[in-house]
């Protein structure tokens, strides 16, 4: 067995926690339309859009890079505890990545308002988009190879961001793949990026046959993109918690099916990132 392999394999069970630094930077907004700049060409001012300062968590491996990186986008429930969140960076980190943890909530007041209602789907695209432009600054990353993966709310906002000919088109950085855990998918998306759709046959709160649907519905258009459903599995199967119920949904974590998206999830950025 190669040597890549066997790390890949033994990487979710690692619990050295690793260590961030909490770096600020600002939502992106939407460029100005045709008609605002051709009224500037004309004289008139275009008004700065307004944009949200946000703070994230960045984990990078030892050197000097570049690193490939992922943009680690959180639950509607907010930030991932920090045991939880340090040890998937570390997983990301053993393989030679760096990982950016965004809080997208917090700098909006919402508190666990994600879950009803609380939190926009369109402000999460344009903070991973300013996530995602302020990485491929920094002169560790490998700007062309950042890859965004989300957790339900994260994960529909993942899928949001890397939909074929949507919002990628407005910035001059793009992403290289996406991962999105138990969303709750749309009745048709294309991405312009590869893309895995993971989640559990008795999910609940986001069920896989939305996404059974909407492959179902696809016409090729786009980047491949690949749905995986552990018969087995709750929502939020991958999160090492207490089993619980949670807006009367059971969330429940299941390490085979953990094990296994993590390493459809490796795999694919290894596919990606070239290494």
């Amino acid at each position: 067995m190669r040597a890549w392999l066997t790390a890949l394999l033994m990487t979710p069970i690692l619990t050295t926690a690793a260590a961030a630094e909490t770096i600020h930077f600002r939502s992106a907004t939407w460029p100005p339309t045709p008609l605002q700049l051709r009224l500037a060409k004309a004289g008139d001012t275009i008004a700065e859009q307004a944009s949200v300062p946000l703070s994230a968590e960045l984990y990078r491996p030892p050197g000097k890079g570049p690193f490939p990186a992922v943009i680690l986008l959180h639950p509607c429930s907010g930030r991932l505890p920090a045991r939880i969140e340090q040890a998937d960076a570390a997983r990301y980190i053993a393989l030679g990545y760096a990982v950016l943890a965004l809080d997208n909530f917090t700098a909006r007041g919402i508190a666990d308002g994600g879950c009803t209602g609380g939190g926009a789907s369109v402000d999460g695209v344009m903070d991973a988009y300013g996530a995602l432009t302020q990485l491929a600054s920094l002169p560790f990353i490998d700007p062309e190879h950042i890859a965004i993966v989300g957790y339900a709310f994260g994960a529909n906002v993942a899928l949001s961001a890397v939909e074929f000919d949507g919002p990628e088109r407005l910035f001059d950085r793009r992403f290289a793949a996406a991962v999105a855990y138990y969303p709750y998918c749309p009745e048709k998306l294309s991405v312009s990026v590869p893309t895995v759709i993971l989640t559990g046959a008795l999910d609940a709160w986001a069920p896989p046959r939305s996404c059974e649907r909407m492959m179902a519905q696809r016409t090729g258009l786009g980047a491949a993109m690949r749905l995986v459903v552990y018969p087995e599995a709750h929502h939020a199967f991958n999160l090492p918690l207490e089993s619980r119920r949670f807006y009367g949904e059971q969330l429940e974590y299941n390490e085979a099916a953990a094990r296994s998206a993590w390493a459809e999830t490796a795999a694919l950025l290894r596919q990606a990132f070239g290494r």
